[in-house]
This record gives structure tokens, C-alpha cells and sequence, in this order.
């Protein structure tokens, strides 16, 4: 087996080189093209939209109404409960 030379070291990096890049570009335009093959996702309507910056497992809109709401009518209802068993004499 022949010695190779530097030129014939370069030229097989060259061509290993170029294969790579056409792999790469290659694998990049087909996810290009599935990507772009996807069917669209419809919007949300405005009031189901998160405000800016937090995600959709935030309540918005009314839900936050609502919520805010029923927690207010549990902790009320705890304080009377609390305030009922407590003896007399602790109350102040």
C-alpha cells in the first residue's frame, strides 16, 4: 500500500467535508418541509389568550373572577367555623 500525500489527505477531507454539508443542508430543508406541511393550529379567541409572558395554564378573564370568588366564600366560611369552636372566653 502506497503512502498517501498530503494533497490526496486534503482532497478526502474536502469531499468528506462537503458531504457532511450537503447532509446537513439536505436534513435541514426536509424539516423545512414537514414543518411546513403541518396543519395550522386555529387561534384562541381573544379572552382565552394569556396576557404576555405567562402560559396558558394560567386563568384568565372571567376563570380569575370566578376563582377569586369561590376562594373568598371558603375562607369566610372557615373563619365562622374557626370562630364557632372556639370557647368564650378566647374570643376577642
Amino acid at each position: 500500500m502506497a503512502p498517501t500525500t498530503v494533497t490526496d489527505d486534503v482532497a478526502v477531507l474536502a469531499v468528506v467535508l462537503g458531504l457532511a454539508a450537503l447532509a446537513y443542508l439536505v436534513a435541514h430543508l426536509t424539516g423545512q418541509a414537514v414543518r411546513a406541511l403541518q396543519p395550522v393550529r386555529p387561534l384562541l379567541p381573544e379572552d382565552d389568550c394569556a396576557p404576555a409572558g405567562l402560559g396558558r395554564l394560567v386563568p384568565v378573564g372571567p376563570q380569575v373572577e370566578q376563582e377569586c370568588r369561590r376562594g373568598l366564600v371558603t375562607l369566610e366560611l372557615w373563619l365562622v367555623a374557626v370562630t364557632r369552636r372556639r370557647p368564650p372566653h378566647e374570643a376577642g
